[in-house]
């Protein structure tokens, strides 16, 4: 009886530690044929295509736009009118590019009436973006804010704008490279954190298959009622602590 037991916890464990790896998604819908309609298009909507949603890659198409503006400049275009050439261009069926493709549309139809370019940027740097992805949203103020001064710095002083951009669109992709490389070391210590908060659970299923009635034994038992509540606060601080290095690993930005 034991060892069936410990079989199946075995098998639960490698499920999800499997399920928690970078890339696990990806590989598993490369196994499956992608037919219209179905989850597995990559143009379906609904909860399943926001999940498996590539947000490195969307986060990306920002640093392609910035570098298309820049060439729209080298080749000569005016910098009120760049936006509204790169609009169709930045139209798309992800969020991030249907942002982007409202950015231009709209600060071109602002530079239209006579509104600056700077000033049009920056309302779109102060608010979020319906992108459905709080990192994307940020990437996206983000941007908006370093292309909105870029342009107030063009119109009061006339500096090139071409140069400019194309530094911004390097450092950005640089951020998001470093960004990129943050995710898939922390991703090993989310799986670790991910298992070992299973671990309580899956002792309590054993203890009950092996017929020794732990649920009881916590529940009506002084001992059994004071280890309950030292597990359960050792868990929560644990899982706080974790949190903590967790998020502090995330901010760091490197020298």
């Amino acid at each position: 009886m034991l060892i069936p037991v410990l079989s199946g916890a075995l098998v639960l464990l490698a499920l999800l530690v499997w399920s928690g790896m970078p890339g696990t998604a990806a590989r598993a819908r490369a196994l499956l044929p992608a037919r219209p309609g179905t989850a597995n298009d990559p143009s379906a909507p609904g909860l399943l295509a926001r999940w498996r949603r590539d947000r490195a890659a969307e986060a990306m198409q920002w640093v392609t736009a910035v570098r298309r503006l820049a060439a729209l400049l080298h080749a000569g275009r005016a910098p009120a009118a760049v936006f509204g050439e790169l609009a169709p261009a930045a139209a798309g069926s992800d969020p991030t590019r249907r942002w982007i493709a409202r950015v231009c549309r709209e600060v071109a139809a602002a530079a239209q009436v006579g509104v600056p370019v700077s000033t049009a940027l920056a309302q779109f740097a102060r608010r979020p973006a319906p992108v459905g992805d709080r990192m994307l949203s940020a990437t996206a103020r983000s941007v908006c804010a370093q292309l909105a001064a870029c342009w107030e710095i063009s119109e009061r002083s006339g500096a090139s704008l071409a140069q400019t951009l194309s530094g911004v669109a390097q450092s950005l992709e640089s951020q998001l490279d470093a960004q990129a490389a943050r995710e898939s070391a922390l991703a090993g210590p989310r799986v670790t954190v991910r298992t070992l908060s299973w671990l309580p659970v899956l002792a309590l299923g054993l203890g009950v298959l092996m017929g020794t009635d732990p649920v009881t034994t916590l529940l009506t038992t002084v001992w059994g009622r004071v280890a309950l509540a030292a597990g359960a606060a050792l868990s929560i601080a644990g899982r706080l602590w974790t949190r903590a290095l967790m998020h502090r690993a995330e901010a760091v930005t490197g020298p």
